[in-house]
C-alpha cells in the first residue's frame, strides 16, 4: 500500500500520541463535525466540501463509532428540478416554518425505496409515479473514487458538553472496490440523506444530499487496509 507523505504520517502519529484535546470555541470548529474539523486543523489541512481529498491524494475522516459517516455529497438529477420537487411534493413544514425535506433512506424507509435501474440509482416514492431523483452509476462511482479513493479513518470519542475529543487510533484504506458501491447503496449499507428547505424568496436551500455509511462497514468497500 502506498502511504500518505511523511509529513502527514508524522503529524497523525503526534495527534494519536497526545490523544486528548480540548476543541477551542471558534466558529470554524462548531457543530457535529467539530472533531473532524479540528483533526484537519491539527494535521495542517485546509477544510473543504468539494469532491476532492483533504490531504492531497488522501481523504481524512473522524468516527466516534456512534453515527453515520458522510462519504460525499451529490445533488440528484434532474438538476434544478429534483430538489424543488422533492420539498414541495414530499416535504413538510420545518422548524423554520418553511417547506422542508429532511429524510434518511437506508435501502428503504416507510415512504421511499432506493432502486437500481437504467444504470442509475433512483429514489422512488412507494406506490407513486413522481419525478424520480436519480444519480447515474458513473457519477457516483467517479465521485467515490475521487473523494474517497484513499482514506485515513481516525477513530475516537467526543464529549460534546465539554468539547473534549480523544483520537484513539487510525487506519489507512485504499484501492476501493468500485463495483461494491452500487450494491452497498441499494442494500442500505450506504444511506441517502436529504436535507433541504425552501427559502422565503422561494429558492431552494440545499445542505447537500449526503451518502453516508456506518464506519464499521467502510473497510468492506476497499481492497487494502492497514493500521496507521
Amino acid at each position: 500500500m502506498k502511504l500518505p507523505d511523511r509529513g502527514i504520517r508524522q503529524r497523525l502519529s503526534d495527534v494519536l500520541d497526545t490523544r486528548e484535546y480540548q476543541i477551542p470555541h471558534e466558529r470554524r470548529f462548531e457543530g457535529t463535525g467539530a472533531p473532524g474539523l479540528y483533526l484537519e486543523h491539527l494535521l495542517g489541512l485546509k477544510t473543504s466540501n468539494v469532491d476532492a481529498p483533504d490531504a492531497g491524494e488522501w481523504e481524512v475522516k473522524f468516527s466516534s463509532g456512534t453515527a453515520l459517516l458522510t462519504m460525499f455529497h451529490k445533488t440528484p438529477l434532474p438538476r434544478g428540478q429534483a430538489m424543488c420537487y422533492i420539498i414541495n411534493k414530499w416535504g413538510w413544514k420545518g422548524r423554520n416554518g418553511r417547506p422542508s425535506f429532511r429524510h434518511t433512506i437506508c435501502g428503504e424507509s416507510d415512504r421511499f425505496e432506493i432502486v437500481d435501474e437504467a444504470n442509475s440509482i433512483r429514489v422512488r416514492r412507494k406506490g407513486k409515479d413522481d419525478i424520480v431523483p436519480h444519480w447515474s452509476h458513473d457519477v457516483l462511482v467517479t465521485t467515490f473514487a475521487r473523494k474517497m479513493g484513499q482514506l485515513i479513518l481516525v477513530h475516537g470519542s467526543y464529549q460534546r458538553a465539554t468539547r473534549t475529543v480523544t483520537y484513539k487510533s487510525a487506519e489507512y484504506l485504499a484501492d476501493p472496490k468500485i463495483t461494491s458501491l452500487i450494491r452497498a447503496i441499494v442494500s442500505g449499507k450506504i444511506c441517502v440523506d436529504f436535507d433541504a428547505f425552501i427559502r422565503k424568496s422561494g429558492a431552494v436551500r440545499d445542505h447537500g444530499t449526503k451518502f453516508r455509511i456506518h464506519p464499521e462497514a467502510l473497510p468492506s468497500l476497499y481492497n487494502e487496509h492497514r493500521r496507521a
